[in-house]
C-alpha cells in the first residue's frame, strides 16, 4: 500500500509546479498520503463524536476529482475535526493556518542551508521542504528517517515560529540582528572550529525560542569556542579578556538587547 499511495505524490508535485495547486494545498495534501500510506486505517481520528467517521482512503478519492479552486477548504475540513497518528497537533494546525493564509511559509523541494533559512526567517517564513520523487521519498533526508518525518519537523518548526505574534515578531527580530551579524563576518573568526560551526547552523535554522533563550544558547557557544581558543576545556573559568571578547561581540551586533 505504501509504494502505491506515495507514487501518487509526484503527480501532486507537477500540479503544484504548473501553480495548479498553491504550496498549502500541496503540503496538506502530500500529508495526507503519507498518513495513510504509513498507517492506513489508524491514520486519522475524531476530535469530537459529532464529526463524521474519517475515511481517509475515500478522502484522497475526493482530493483527486476536487476542483483547485475548491481544495483547500475541503483540506481544512478534512484538518480541522481529526486528530492524525503519530504527530503531535501541531502539525494539523500548521497546515490549517498556511491554507487559511495567516501563516507566510514557503513549500520547496530542495533543503535550504542554515543561513538561507536564516535569511527567511528575517523575511517572517520559513521553509517546508516537500520530497516526491520515489524511492528518494523513503530515504533518510539529514537526520530523519523519511521525507514525511522530515516534513512533519519543519511543521512544527512552523508552528513554534508562528503560534504566538508577539514571539514570532520577536523571533523575527533576533534573527534580522543575527542575519546582519553573520553577513558582517562577525562570527567569522569562530567558524573555523567544526563544533561551534555546528551548534550556529542549529541556532539560525533550527531553534524557533525566545530570542532570550536563543541569546543565551549563542553566549553559551561562544564561551565554548573561546575557551577552547584559550586552551582550556568547558569546564574552566574564561579570562577577563575572552569575556570583554564576547560582550563586545554581542554588544556590537546588537543581540545583547534580546539578553540584558
Amino acid at each position: 500500500m505504501i509504494e502505491h499511495t506515495l507514487e501518487q505524490l509526484p503527480r501532486l508535485a507537477q500540479r503544484w509546479r504548473a501553480r495548479e495547486l498553491s504550496g498549502a494545498a500541496y503540503a496538506a495534501s502530500y500529508f495526507l498520503h503519507w498518513q495513510w500510506a504509513l498507517h492506513g486505517n489508524r491514520a486519522v481520528s475524531r476530535r469530537s463524536k459529532s464529526a463524521p467517521r474519517p475515511q481517509l482512503a475515500a478522502w484522497l478519492v475526493d482530493l483527486a476529482d476536487t476542483p483547485p479552486t475548491q481544495l483547500e477548504d475541503r483540506l481544512l475540513d478534512f484538518l480541522g475535526d481529526y486528530q492524525y497518528f503519530g504527530v503531535i497537533p501541531n502539525v494539523a494546525q500548521a497546515l490549517s493556518a498556511w491554507l487559511r493564509g495567516l501563516w507566510s511559509l514557503q513549500a520547496c523541494e530542495h533543503i535550504p542551508t542554515p543561513l538561507q533559512v536564516l535569511e527567511m526567517q528575517t523575511q517572517g517564513t520559513r521553509p517546508v521542504t516537500l520530497i516526491s520523487s520515489f524511492p528518494r521519498l523513503l530515504e533518510p533526508v539529514l537526520s530523519k528517517a523519511n521525507a514525511h518525518a522530515f516534513m512533519v519537523h519543519d511543521l512544527e518548526h512552523a508552528y513554534k515560529f508562528n503560534h504566538e505574534t508577539t514571539l514570532h515578531l520577536a523571533q523575527q527580530a533576533f534573527f534580522k540582528c543575527l542575519w546582519q551579524a553573520e553577513r558582517q563576518g562577525r562570527f567569522a573568526a569562530y567558524a573555523d572550529d567544526s563544533e561551534f560551526s555546528k551548534k550556529f547552523d542549529y541556532l539560525i535554522s533550527d531553534m524557533n525560542t525566545h530570542p532570550a533563550h536563543s541569546t543565551q544558547y549563542l553566549r553559551a557557544i561562544l564561551v565554548e569556542r573561546v575557551l577552547k581558543s584559550e586552551g582550556k576545556v568547558q569546564a574552566d573559568t574564561l579570562s577577563p579578556a575572552g569575556c570583554r571578547e564576547i560582550q563586545s561581540l554581542l554588544h556590537a551586533t546588537g543581540l545583547d538587547a534580546f539578553n540584558p
